[in-house]
């Protein structure tokens, strides 16, 4: 993995490095939801009003908050996204403490899932420059690979341990899957182009984001059946996180090119905007309606979030 600046020219086929690990928005002004104070939800039903709290690494320029239990949060940063010396750093947040961790043998590290009992997966680069998925059970890293694949990387997994995922094959086109017991299977969206799948709840329904030919669009994987996912009048839109309700969290961006989080439940959206924020993206919605994100900032800087 690279920073943020430099993975979607490296990755631009890929649906997950453009639309969910690299959440740099476009630097067009965002509608305002709310005054810069009181950050608001606002969509298409009557939406529940949050109280943000931002979760930014000490001097980091950007921070991406992935996933929390209610004890400790998971994520990423970088000190300067703009320069390629500057890696992306996993981190935990836990009792108003930052502690940072490396994958052994690696060049740079995401967290991007954690479960009930703290085991924590995300995706590595390794010294020669391969992304692999990992699992990190109490300081015990390991490596979480698909079978033949150039790359692979672990978004989510819950708390029986199912992790999901993408991987790349030979022939470089992406694939989700998700994996239990050591056992993997494929997920591709019927006439994608490119999937990659990024939640998962208890009862084993999946998340996640596809292309095609004309767009990408978000998903539900439900019984072995698929659902799209697409905001009204999207562009682009990203399903990352299902909790045990079935509500979805994710983002989506507009005609004019600002990005936006959401809420799915109960067949209906909801759009989530930071007050103030140029973007808003959402990454998970918890048992209790927690949710975790990103926003960007007036000055394109991102900062992790969590809503209650």
């Amino acid at each position: 993995m690279t920073t943020a600046a430099t993975t979607s020219s490296r990755r631009a086929g890929r649906a997950i490095f453009r639309g969910l690990l690299d959440f740099r928005t476009t630097p067009s002004a965002e509608p305002a939801a709310a005054p810069a104070h009181k950050p608001a939800a606002r969509g298409l039903t009557a939406a529940k009003v949050y109280a943000f709290s931002t979760v930014d690494y000490p001097g980091a320029a950007m921070s991406l908050v992935f996933d929390t239990n209610g004890a400790t949060s998971v994520g990423a940063f970088v000190f300067d996204p703009g320069n390629p010396a500057s890696l992306n750093t996993a981190f935990t947040f836990k009792n108003g403490v930052y502690e940072i961790f490396a994958v052994p043998n690696s060049t740079t590290t995401i967290a991007t899932g954690i479960n009930a009992a703290g085991l924590i997966v995300g995706v590595f680069e390794d010294l020669g420059g391969v992304e692999r998925g990992f699992v990190n059970n109490g300081g015990t890293f390991t490596p979480v690979e698909f079978p033949s694949a150039t790359s692979t990387q672990v978004i989510d997994v819950n708390d029986a341990g199912q992790m999901v995922g993408d991987f790349v094959d030979a022939a470089s086109v992406q694939h989700g899957f998700v994996t239990s017991g050591g056992v993997f299977t494929l997920i591709n969206f019927p006439g994608a182009t490119a999937t990659a799948a990024a939640g998962i709840n208890s009862a084993g329904d999946i998340v996640g984001v596809t292309s095609d030919a004309t767009m990408s669009r978000g998903f539900l994987l439900k019984g072995g059946v698929f659902t799209p996912i697409a905001f009204p009048l999207a562009t682009s839109t990203a399903a990352f996180g299902i909790n045990d309700a079935g509500e979805i969290a994710g983002f989506y961006t507009d005609t004019a090119g600002n990005t936006h989080g959401f809420i799915f439940s109960s067949g209906a959206f909801s759009t989530v905007d930071v007050g103030g924020a140029r973007g808003t993206q959402l990454t998970r919605i918890k048992n209790n309606g927690t949710i975790t994100g990103v926003l960007t900032d007036a000055l394109s800087e991102q900062h992790g979030i969590i809503g209650q």
